[in-house]
């Protein structure tokens, strides 16, 4: 797919080509916007920014259990334990979407901040279920953030938390508000959560 430049005014109005007519990327912020493709067009030629646009464009595998892996990715600990459930539930036939697959970085430029953002949200709004790492001793904002969204798209949700420490009440391990937007559906290990999201009755 080809991507290109929309507006010198505007650094994250992108653009993909179908045949004679381009299409904004990001519908999210642009509607469905459509303009006739020219020669003149300046093409994305940034692998990184294509990388990411593509990845907006199609978060998910067809034809599989879509689920969207919600957490923590600032360090390895968090990444790591991230990329376990989520390769977990490749293993048994799911399609995952890890944001942390496309990351920002010092040279990242607007458009693949922008993909980051409008990525997560089209990977909650097509998603099957979210899956949710609250370790830690605060849960992460954006996780949090991630878990309010599901819960008005009225998403299937399910805490993954094997940190011991136990703490707001004895039950969940979490926030009483957060544990009641995921129904009090916590897991403790990467197996509890793969029957977790297979159950789907």
């Amino acid at each position: 797919m080809e991507f290109y430049y929309g507006n010198e005014q505007d650094p994250v109005f992108a653009l993909y080509r179908e045949g004679d007519t381009c299409r904004a990327v990001f519908e999210e912020r642009y509607g469905k916007t459509e303009l006739p493709f020219f020669e003149g067009m300046k093409r994305i030629e940034n692998e990184k920014t294509v990388a990411a646009l593509s990845k907006y464009m199609q978060p998910y595998n067809e034809g599989r259990l879509k689920v969207y892996m919600a957490g923590p990715l600032f360090n390895e600990g968090d990444r790591y334990c991230n990329l376990i459930l989520s390769n977990a539930l490749r293993e048994s036939g799911c399609t995952t979407f890890l944001p942390q697959e496309v990351v920002i970085d010092k040279d990242s430029d607007e458009l693949v901040k922008a993909a980051c953002l409008y990525m997560d949200l089209k990977a909650i709004r097509l998603c099957d279920c979210i899956v949710a790492n609250c370790n830690g001793l605060e849960m992460d904002s954006g996780t949090a953030a991630e878990i309010g969204l599901g819960y008005g798209l009225k998403k299937r949700m399910i805490a993954y938390k094997s940190d011991v420490r136990n703490y707001y009440n004895e039950t969940h391990r979490l926030n009483n508000f957060v544990a009641g937007l995921l129904n009090n559906r916590i897991c403790t290990t990467p197996a509890q959560i793969v029957s977790a999201v297979l159950d789907t009755d």
